[in-house]
């Protein structure tokens, strides 16, 4: 690790560069697909769209919950075809005219890499790439040419302004940016030059572009070609003659002969590992200030005494960086640096441009694995951020995960590229092998649980044996021990040592095909109750029921109540003698869909929610009646389910209100069922 950090860059005493990477190619596409939790969640993610009119300074709806787009790029990419719909209609979303990326080089270039780096995987996947038309093929050639010939401008050595020493300015003339500030800049501007590279097919080929890029030709090529967010930017300063923004001579100077800092694009393997450098400098803390922070903030909120790797060189530099309020110690910064980088690194793996097995790779693997441990670790504890001179609050999977789309960003480096990499060290316990949250599982026989990670804190429960439960997070060590924290069906939450559990049988998911029964016996119902299960649809179009019963069912006469993925595609309920909503859910296959329903037994009524993974509870029924013929029924103690076409699971069974689980479930790593 000493060599890889001296300045004197080591992949240029290695040698190896453009012929060498050439030869990786067959290998470093070999992509595992993200979980099947962060790939229903990145489903269920809104499209990203670009424009310079939404509010924020990075022209985008998807500063938040960006990753999404290259999640659904990476499943299709490892032949997942679950993504393959959500991922072509965000492909043609993008190419909608207004939508693409206004292509500016600056600070907004972090937020592009959503798109860009899904461009560059989708180019290198045919099933999808070939499902797209000559047309949508040269709008996106045209895309990542004006985000790679913007980022050029930007982070030239020939950049008027970088040579002139004076204030930088974008091609639309924003002067919120500069090639060496913080990663959340440098990732995304200098970044861009990478998954340019990665597109066009290597230097060489990127470097042509950028010799004979001729400014005029460009605007009215992106004028011709339904660009309207490119072409603005980049017929900024004939529009706005007074505006700081370069002219056209001056682009095409600073691309045409372009170096960073020294490096030209035949040098891209020294431009990522400029970076990596950078965005994992620091030494791993738990805080500034020793871990004190300023006025509460600028720390980890809590397990401090159990952070993996302290000391170690490997933390995001925005854990311990500064801005114009000081020092700055902040998760949501950290974070903004994690993502693009994530995005170029992918980049070049899938162009077979990432040089595997180098003393470059395996050093910045090293780093990248200890400094993503840290940002996980603080995000299960919660970190309390410091930036600009105050507190940014608590940052954590409750408040800050299902925002964020922390499900397939983690996954993104947990499940992709940590195994690619073969990322050493790094600290942290892994997940216990057949655990993950979200999975459903069973005590041991006077299995404790306690209120924290710990054999001495205060018990919450002893459990008989065979309790079933639900994982919520974990693993968390702590005196060698991995503990997990749970909440078990009989009400009893907290953590619970992994030696202790063991996964739920296989009767807990019941699995429909066509025709055939399946059911789950329940604790007798009586009176009002509430129960939640998972549903996740197998394929669009289905007609597959999930529902209850007073004993075990064998026709769909025998449900009072009962939730339906229907063949029009969307999710309804039985009421009375039919099939109604009183709200309209699409359903999409694969995705995991969280049931929630309140039964009144005296009244022979129920009310039902569904949840998209990551998405808001939708209001299915509301007071529906019983199914004619269960209108006298008493007592309900069966759930069941069944299918005429197509296949559904049901899975995660829950009687009570569910009050005990995370306000934000699609957060945490979960199964897919």
């Amino acid at each position: 690790m000493r060599n890889f950090l001296n300045t004197q860059r080591i992949h240029r005493l290695a040698g190896w560069l453009c012929g060498a990477c050439a030869l990786l190619a067959a290998d470093a596409a070999e992509l595992a697909s993200p979980s099947p939790a962060a790939v229903s969640a990145a489903i269920s993610a809104p499209y990203i769209r670009f424009n310079r009119t939404i509010a924020g300074g990075a022209y985008t709806n998807g500063a938040y919950f960006g990753g999404a787009s290259i999640t659904l790029a990476v499943a299709s990419h490892a032949g997942n075809t679950a993504a393959d719909t959500r991922l072509l209609g965000q492909i043609r979303y993008t190419l909608t005219a207004g939508n693409e990326p206004a292509a500016n080089g600056g600070y907004p270039a972090q937020h592009e890499k959503q798109v860009t780096a899904m461009f560059v995987i989708v180019k290198q996947t045919p099933r999808i790439w070939e499902q797209l038309t000559a047309a949508e093929k040269a709008k996106i050639d045209r895309i990542m040419k004006a985000t790679f010939v913007a980022s050029a401008f930007t982070t030239s050595d020939n950049n008027p302004f970088i040579k002139a020493g004076t204030q930088q300015y974008t091609l639309d003339g924003d002067s919120n940016l500069d090639r060496a500030w913080n990663p959340n800049y440098r990732e995304g501007m200098a970044g861009g030059i990478l998954v340019g590279v990665a597109y066009f097919g290597g230097p060489a080929a990127a470097e042509a572009i950028l010799t004979g890029y001729s400014h005029s030709a460009f605007v009215a090529e992106l004028n011709a070609n339904g660009l309207p967010n490119a072409y603005q930017t980049f017929n900024w300063k004939a529009a706005n003659p007074t505006s700081g923004a370069p002219s056209a001579s001056q682009i095409e100077t600073a691309v045409r002969t372009y170096r960073y800092f020294g490096m030209p694009l035949s040098d891209y393997l020294g431009i990522y590992e400029e970076l990596v450098v950078d965005t994992y400098r620091r030494n791993v803390n738990a805080g500034i200030n020793n871990g004190t922070g300023i006025n509460g903030a600028g720390k980890i909120a809590t397990g401090a005494a159990t952070l993996p790797n302290p000391g170690a060189v490997g933390m995001l530099k925005e854990f311990d960086a500064s801005d114009s309020g000081g020092a700055r110690s902040s998760f949501i910064y950290a974070f903004d640096g994690y993502r693009p980088h994530l995005a170029n690194v992918l980049s070049l793996v899938v162009a077979g441009l990432w040089p595997q097995g180098s003393e470059l790779a395996n050093g910045a693997a090293a780093l990248m694995n200890i400094g993503n441990t840290d940002l996980w670790y603080k995000a299960e504890k919660g970190y309390i951020s410091y930036a600009k001179g105050a507190s940014q609050g608590l940052q954590d999977y409750g408040d800050f995960g299902s925002s964020h789309g922390f499900v397939y960003n983690r996954s993104l480096w947990d499940d992709v590229l940590k195994p690619y990499l073969a990322a050493p060290g790094g600290g942290g316990p892994g997940p216990d092998p057949g655990f993950a949250a979200g999975a459903r599982i069973q005590s041991g026989a006077s299995a404790k649980v306690h209120s924290s990670a710990s054999a001495t804190a205060v018990l919450t429960g002893v459990l008989p044996s065979g309790t079933l439960g639900t994982l919520l997070e974990g693993p968390s060590n702590a005196g060698g021990v991995n503990w997990w924290r749970a909440v078990f069906d009989n009400g009893v939450p907290g953590w619970i040592d992994a030696a202790n559990l063991s996964a739920a049988p296989a009767s807990e998911t019941l699995t429909t095909t066509a025709g055939l029964w399946q059911n789950l016996a329940l604790p007798p119902q009586t009176g009002t109750f509430t129960i939640s299960f998972n549903m996740v649809p197998g394929a669009s179009g289905i007609d597959c029921v999930t529902g209850l019963s007073t004993t075990a069912a064998a026709a769909f006469t025998d449900l009072a109540v009962a939730l339906r993925f229907s063949t029009g595609n969307v999710v309804d309920a039985r009421n009375g003698g039919s099939y109604q909503a009183a709200n309209v859910l699409a359903y999409q296959p694969g995705v995991v869909y969280r049931a929630k329903l309140t039964v009144n037994l005296a009244t022979h009524t129920y009310s039902a929610t569904v949840t998209p993974a990551g998405g808001q509870p939708v209001t299915i029924a509301s007071n529906y009646a019983f199914r004619n013929g269960q209108t006298s029924v008493t007592t309900l103690a069966n759930l069941a389910a069944s299918s005429v076409t197509g296949s559904h699971k049901t899975s995660g069974v829950r009687l009570g209100a569910e009050s005990v689980k995370p306000a934000a479930p699609a957060g945490l790593r979960k199964s897919a069922n």
